[in-house]
């Protein structure tokens, strides 16, 4: 979810037992150029049966990879699967597409590859195979149709639409027809490199964007100084699990704004360690004790995350 860097600031702002608030800049993962967030979503990829399937079996393949190396660490983890070729798409079968695949996020995927045009044969010198004598050039136009459903977003398909020529070089003996130059050429096409383009292509648009932004702690400069900075420390170096531990023994103190603190750190560690719900539970207990001037954009954060 988070990328850190190294720049951290901290803004004390001492009045007497008030709280000091250290601030922690980090990388945030945010919506795609879709305006999708897949952040923390299960995916699965399909597309159809059909003429030019064999092409779209690989293009997902390289859609896939491009989003787990990008949402998984590089993890396979995303099911590709097949559906029967069908003109319209509709909310409904998205919603089994959901339940058939178990993904949150589906995709579903169909292409066709227009008519090959060549564009001159050309004679090889030191070919070591007749069959590779000659190199063909050609154009393939593509046009491809994609839908996606969140099944924890908005309650809609999303239709994107595309098209682009793939020019690959076709080898061959100088003797075969255009026809033939055209089978060779989509055979090509359907190969994983052509297609793989493609793939890499569309997942362009589902990549996620980063934003910088600030994540505020509290801590107290007073004879318990030492743990509070111990387990800011913690956080600072991204071990969140630890900074709970870190604060877990300030919950006893005896000052309700300390043990409010205290909860709202805990609150914004799990916040950070994408548990929200715990998250959630850890704030309310905060604001049970005090109200605290940095809650309301916690809450709000952890709204957002929920959706």
């Amino acid at each position: 979810m988070k990328k850190f860097i190294i720049s951290l600031a901290a803004a004390l702002l001492v009045l007497g037992c008030s709280p000091s608030v250290y601030t922690q800049y980090l990388e945030v993962r945010g919506a795609s150029a879709s305006g999708l967030s897949l952040g923390r979503k299960s995916i699965s990829i399909s597309y159809m049966e059909g003429p030019d399937s064999t092409f779209d079996r690989s293009a997902a393949s390289a859609l896939a990879r491009a989003l787990e190396k990008d949402y998984f660490g590089g993890n396979e983890c995303i099911g590709i699967y097949s559906v029967p070729v069908s003109d319209s798409v509709s909310l409904s079968s998205m919603h089994s597409l959901v339940m058939d695949t178990e993904g949150d996020v589906v995709f579903l995927l169909n292409s066709s590859l227009g008519k090959v045009t060549l564009d001159g044969n050309t004679p090889l010198s030191g070919a070591t195979s007749v069959d590779s004598a000659y190199v063909a050039k050609v154009k393939v136009p593509i046009s491809t149709r994609l839908w996606v459903y969140d099944s924890m977003g908005e309650d809609k398909v999303h239709t994107f639409r595309g098209s682009t020529v793939l020019e690959p070089a076709v080898p061959n003996n100088g003797m075969i027809t255009d026809d033939g130059i055209g089978m060779l050429a989509l055979k090509e096409v359907n190969g994983s490199e052509g297609a793989g383009k493609l793939g890499e292509k569309i997942s362009r648009r589902f990549l996620s964007k980063w934003n910088t932004e600030g994540f505020s702690w509290y801590y107290f400069e007073d004879f318990s100084q030492d743990t509070w900075v111990k387990a800011l420390e913690k956080a600072s170096k991204g071990q969140f699990a630890d900074a709970v531990d870190g604060f877990a023994p300030l919950l006893k103190n005896r000052d309700p704004l300390k043990r409010a603190c205290a909860c709202y750190n805990i609150a914004m560690a799990f916040f950070l360690m994408e548990e929200p719900e715990t998250a959630g539970v850890w704030l309310d207990k905060a604001d049970a004790l005090e109200n605290l001037s940095l809650s309301a954009g916690l809450r709000s954060r952890i709204q957002s995350a929920r959706k």
